[in-house]
């Protein structure tokens, strides 16, 4: 190529290297820049529900009443049917009737038996018949007994004994027992000493159910 054509076509390649030379510098520029960092109104708090306190449950027996207490067996059964309203009236707490007839054998292996579940073993008893004297039939005599034992080591978690007497108000004003014969009377007492007793258990528990007039 002679010296006039190389000098005519020199321009041109000069100016097609600028242009390579300046896609390449443009094209390496946007590959390096960072995309854009979305904006964050602020942080999103995540709120933990409330931890749900544990169940307290029980299984509740009763002991066959003594064949020489002169009330009728079915007692058993009501005063072991209110200890567990009685109960199952807090929160959290979940009683289970396991019958009549459960002596404290029974109930200790029960006891022993369950990992979480309180076993409340109750009976029905006599002042006159524990002091050996003559049975009145009254309920200034019957009392219920309660026995809390622990799960699985089967230990005694409270005891103790319940007792309420009901008494009228005479037309002069003056409060004198009712007729203190009748298994009516004794079926009343010991409802009322029944629902004293599960009270006391939850005590026992540091729980309080309300209050309830008879």
């Amino acid at each position: 190529m002679n010296k006039s054509y190389r000098n005519r076509f020199l321009p041109l390649i000069v100016l097609l290297l600028s242009c390579v030379t300046y896609v390449q510098a443009q094209s390496g520029r946007r590959a390096t820049t960072p995309p854009p960092t979305p904006s964050i109104s602020g942080a999103r708090t995540v709120e933990k529900p409330a931890p749900q306190p544990a169940k307290l449950r029980f299984l509740v027996g009763v002991e066959n009443r003594s064949p020489f207490l002169n009330v009728p067996y079915y007692l058993s059964d009501t005063v072991m049917d209110n200890c567990v309203r009685r109960l199952a009236d807090a929160a959290n707490v979940i009683p289970t009737a396991i019958g009549r007839g459960i002596d404290r054998v029974d109930a200790v292996r029960r006891a022993k038996g369950e990992k979480e579940t309180y076993v409340v073993w109750l009976q029905v008893e006599s002042d006159t018949l524990d002091s050996g004297r003559d049975q009145k039939d009254g309920p200034d005599e019957l009392y219920v007994r309660y026995t809390v034992f622990e799960p699985q080591t089967g230990k005694v978690r409270q005891s103790g004994r319940t007792h309420k007497s009901v008494y009228k108000t005479s037309r002069g004003g003056v409060a004198t027992p009712t007729s203190r014969n009748g298994a009516i009377y004794s079926e009343y007492a010991l409802k009322q000493a029944a629902r004293e007793a599960a009270e006391r258990i939850l005590e026992a528990f540091e729980i309080k159910v309300k209050d309830e007039s008879w």
